[in-house]
């Protein structure tokens, strides 16, 4: 698929070193290496038998680095939620679920941030007990206007930026991407 000039491809297969079902998202445009990579891992329940997903919670996002429109990261989404690979997958979309602060997820700790910067809302996640520096941004722009309070452009307007190349459960990762597209900034709380 196509945006903005730059190609992109999404391909799922079995991936036999992590006895998983991937989804993966590339960025085809220029060097390779140099483009967008991120793939979710779904484990296998079973892996003597036919391929059955285990639980939501053991779905990993394996982040490449590299910047997504958000239009190419809506398809690879509306293709894991029209899989049936997501089991069990519960999403609380209530205020107080998407509110943005430190969210654990087994033994690991994340933070997000949200900031203002250059007319875009910017929201950061990255895991707290982390040595190198890796997170993921969406930043979503600010329309054009001489003043007055925040106003989305568009959803193609939108992007995410991975730093760094780590791994983030499934369940904080979509509950990071919820809370961001909720459109709210510090202001608005």
């Amino acid at each position: 698929m196509q945006y903005d000039g730059k190609v992109y491809e999404i391909v799922s297969g079995h991936n036999l070193s992590e006895d998983a079902w991937h989804y993966e998202l590339s960025g085809l445009s220029g060097a390779p290496g140099t483009g967008p990579f991120m793939a979710v891992a779904v484990p296998d329940a079973t892996p003597d038998g036919l391929f059955a997903p285990r639980s939501a919670q053991h779905v990993m996002v394996h982040a490449g680095g590299g910047v997504v429109p958000w239009p190419i990261l809506e398809e690879l989404l509306d293709q894991l939620d029209s899989c049936g690979d997501l089991i069990d997958d519960v999403r609380d979309l209530s205020a107080e679920a998407t509110a943005l602060n430190t969210w654990s997820h087994g033994s690991q700790q994340f933070e997000v941030n949200r900031f203002r910067c250059n007319r875009a809302w910017c929201y950061e996640l990255y895991a707290i007990d982390a040595a190198a520096n890796r997170y993921i941004r969406v930043r979503i722009t600010d329309a054009p206007q001489d003043s007055g309070p925040f106003v989305p452009m568009p959803a193609d307007r939108g992007t995410l930026t991975m730093h760094g190349r780590w791994s983030i459960p499934w369940p904080v990762f979509r509950r990071f991407l919820d809370a961001s597209s909720s459109g709210t900034g510090p202001d608005d709380r």
